[in-house]
């Protein structure tokens, strides 16, 4: 990961940050993958504790057949 170098614009108001467009279309790149690294990890994490609960006897299990049967 490059660290993009922006510009300040400041004004009376309020302060902007000023890149160049590729820095930019890298900064979105790179966040978008992050948000979908972060949703995989979710439903990731999601999945351990259910199979920790189905272990538990806690919650029911699908057989895999159950689960193809459904797509």
């Amino acid at each position: 990961m490059n660290i993009p170098q922006p510009n300040y614009i400041e004004n009376e108001k309020e302060t902007f940050v000023q890149l160049s467009l590729k820095d930019w279309e890298n900064f979105v790149k790179e966040f978008e993958q992050m948000k979908n690294m972060l949703t995989i990890k979710s439903k990731l994490e999601r999945a351990f504790r259910e199979v920790r609960q189905i272990k538990k006897g806690e919650k029911q299990g699908t057989s895999l057949k159950d689960f193809l049967d459904e797509l």
